[in-house]
């Protein structure tokens, strides 16, 4: 995959003036990483919403953000930059974990009967990309999972669930995993 371009996989078939992407009255957008819980949002999207539908109706897309590779600029300090053989070795390990999660996600996907499906790997602020993604794509309905990060961590790292909820152009649905299911997937 070049940097900068956009990987995408699609189960809508092509041609014919009756596709599915014109029957497609609704557009729901998952935006997962490699947490248990965006997959477990997935999961939920897939049986909430597509559970009981006409997925004739219903595009799912899927999307994971590859977060770009850090320069660091500290005040009255010189910029640090890494070494060209690092970025590339950080950028093909980024990329293999991204084709893992979507290979994962179109596997959940799969198993169901007639889910029509658009994947997409993107770089870039995993905030703003989910946003600006879901804007072009015009979806109507946002899925992302909560990590459920305490204060500090949120105030230090950001929640990307809470900047999209504030900046999305649809509506965002934040899912949140039972703490059952969460304390089993960190045991």
């Amino acid at each position: 995959m070049e940097r900068g371009i956009a990987v995408a996989f699609s189960s809508i078939p092509e041609g014919g003036a009756m596709g599915a992407e014109e029957k497609v009255k609704v557009r729901v957008m998952v935006a997962i990483d490699d947490s248990g819980e965006s997959f477990y949002s997935l999961q939920w999207v897939l049986d909430h919403v597509f559970g009981s539908q006409n997925n004739d109706e219903y595009l799912l897309n899927i999307i994971h953000v590859i977060e770009l590779f850090p320069s660091y600029v500290l005040p009255g300090a010189p910029a640090v930059f890494p070494s060209t053989s690092i970025v590339r070795s950080v950028n093909k390990a980024q990329e293999e974990n991204a084709s893992a999660i979507i290979t994962r996600a179109i596997d959940m996907c799969t198993q169901r009967n007639q889910v029509h499906i658009n994947t997409s790997i993107i770089e870039g602020d995993p905030k703003e990309m989910i946003c600006g993604v879901a804007e072009q794509m015009k979806v109507d309905l946002i899925v992302i999972g909560s990590r459920g990060f305490g204060k500090i961590k949120r105030a230090l790292m950001g929640s990307v669930s809470n900047y999209v909820i504030h900046h999305a152009k649809c509506p965002v649905l934040v899912v949140k995993m039972p703490t059952s299911k969460a304390e089993s997937l960190n045991a």
